[in-house]
C-alpha cells in the first residue's frame, strides 16, 4: 500500500469488511436429527415443490465429511441424481453447515 507524502495512509483507502451478498432464500429445510435416507427424501420433496429460479437452503450441520454423512450424501445426490432439477449448489458462506441450492 502506498503512503502519502506525510507518511500516513491516504484517505479513502482504509480496509473495510466486505459485505457478503444477500441471497434471498425461498425456503429453508432443517435436516438435523434425521437419518440420511429421511433427509434425502425430505430434500427431494423440497426440490420438487419449487419452480425454476428458486433458492433453497438445506441445513445439514457441520459434518466430519465422512462418506456416510448427510452433507456428503446430499452433495452427491445434488450433483448426480437430482442434476436435472439443480442449476447449481454450494456451501453457504454465512453458515458452512448449510447448502444453498438454485433450482433449474
Amino acid at each position: 500500500m502506498r503512503k502519502a507524502r506525510n507518511g500516513r495512509k491516504p484517505r479513502g483507502l482504509a480496509l473495510t469488511p466486505a459485505k457478503s451478498p444477500e441471497f434471498p432464500v425461498d425456503e429453508e429445510l432443517d435436516l438435523h436429527g434425521m437419518a440420511v435416507d429421511e433427509a434425502l427424501t425430505a430434500a427431494e420433496a423440497l426440490l420438487k415443490r419449487h419452480r425454476a429460479g428458486a433458492v433453497v437452503r438445506l441445513v445439514h450441520g457441520h459434518s466430519n465429511r465422512s462418506p456416510e454423512s448427510i452433507r456428503s450424501q446430499l452433495h452427491r445426490a445434488l450433483s448426480s441424481v437430482w442434476k436435472i432439477r439443480v442449476r447449481r449448489f454450494r456451501t453457504d458462506f454465512q453458515n458452512p453447515g448449510a447448502t444453498l441450492v438454485e433450482i433449474n
